[in-house]
Order: C-alpha cells, then structure tokens, then sequence
C-alpha cells in the first residue's frame, strides 16, 4: 500500500471511525503532555513516572491504531 493510500485510510478512519478518532486524540494529547514533561530542565520523581506511564500509553494506543488500519486494510 502506497504512502499516499495508508495517509487516505488513516483520514477517512478519522472521520468515519469513533474508536479510531478517539485513540488518536488521545495519543496527541499524551504525547503534548509528554513533550512538555520532556521539557523541564529538572523534572520532578512524579513527573518522571508519569513520562514512563505516557510513553506506555502511547505504544498501546499505536498498537491498537494500527489494529484499526490493519483490519480495514484487509476489508477493502
């Protein structure tokens, strides 16, 4: 599948897909929040664990975006 087609799909997932829509959301807004935390000059103990949980977070909602993809890949 070509760049251009797996870009298409993933849009049209986005807007016709909730599940999808949500996950992706949700992996901006963990990785903001991240790259803030990634940021500070000198983070906090709290800070650190919650860098640590939002990178694991992320990879599941990878994982689980990509579960999206490929299962719509397959129907079409």
């Amino acid at each position: 599948m070509s760049l251009a087609t797996l870009e298409s799909l993933k849009q049209h997932l986005f807007q016709t897909n909730a599940e999808y829509r949500s996950l992706v959301r949700e992996h901006q807004r963990a990785d903001a929040r991240l790259q803030e935390i990634l940021a500070l000059p000198h983070p906090r103990p709290d800070e650190l664990e919650e860098s640590a949980l939002l990178k694991r977070r992320k990879l599941y909602l990878k994982d689980r975006m990509e579960e999206i993809l490929r299962q719509a890949r397959a129907a079409v």
